[in-house]
């Protein structure tokens, strides 16, 4: 709230969910066959909370949202331009402002605002929920598709090829996380125990998955969907 102070744009707190909560159903064997093990409660009310709030912006009057998690550091300035900008107009559904991790990306707009911003597509599996944009499309597709539990919800988000919300993110990020432990807790990283069955069922779906992913990659997404782009001249998104 302190950091938020020097922003005058329209913000509130979402009240977190710690369990299941309509429509949402799990089952700890689909979570095997996708994710490798069951989910962490924490996990679960983790992808309840986005879930609600995906929700909540399908039945909104806004177009987008911006949504952060609660351990976040901010550069507002650039927040309130993104918020004033219609992402949905250029194609963009799914604007992450925050990894976790390195990952593999396409250069789409140098100079998105200025100088020193871009815009990238990814590549591949990239996970992390600390701040995204969603557009209302890109929430309608989520809510209709992924009432099933079997995955963190970061990893949900992440599958481009399986939703078709073609994954953006800008650099630098205006968003960094916090260094503190996660209150998700340590059980993600345990080692899986599922039965053989499920082992081999999920073999199976990876394949499938991995050549839907080439598919798309190779045969569904333009190279340039914002038209050629070069790092000199006029930002491509101009206040």
């Amino acid at each position: 709230m302190q950091m938020a102070n020097c922003t005058k744009l329209d913000w509130a707190f979402f009240s977190a969910h710690t369990g299941l909560t309509e429509p949402l159903q799990y089952d700890d064997r689909v979570a095997a066959r996708r994710w490798g093990r069951p989910l962490s409660p924490s996990e679960i009310g983790c992808y309840a909370s986005h879930f609600k709030l995906w929700e909540w912006l399908v039945n909104s009057d806004y177009d987008q949202a911006i949504i952060f998690e609660d351990d976040v550091i901010t550069d507002w300035a650039i927040i309130e331009q993104l918020s004033a900008t219609r992402f949905g107009d250029y194609g963009i559904n799914l604007l992450k402002l925050h990894t976790l991790y390195p990952f593999q990306f396409k250069i789409i707009k140098y100079r998105l605002f200025s100088p020193q911003t871009h815009l990238v597509r990814i590549v591949g599996m990239v996970l992390g929920a600390v701040a995204y944009l969603l557009t209302k499309a890109a929430a309608r597709t989520l809510v209709s598709n992924y009432s099933i539990v079997a995955a963190p919800v970061d990893w949900v988000l992440a599958r481009y090829w399986e939703h078709r919300t073609v994954g953006y993110c800008m650099f630098p990020f205006p968003v960094i996380e916090r260094h503190s432990p996660s209150t998700i807790g340590d059980e993600r990283h345990a080692v899986s125990r599922s039965a053989v069955y499920d082992r081999i069922a999920r073999v199976g779906w990876r394949i499938r998955d991995r050549a839907q992913r080439a598919y798309v990659e190779r045969c569904l997404i333009r190279k340039y969907p914002l038209g050629p782009t070069k790092d000199s001249g006029l930002p491509f998104m101009r206040s």
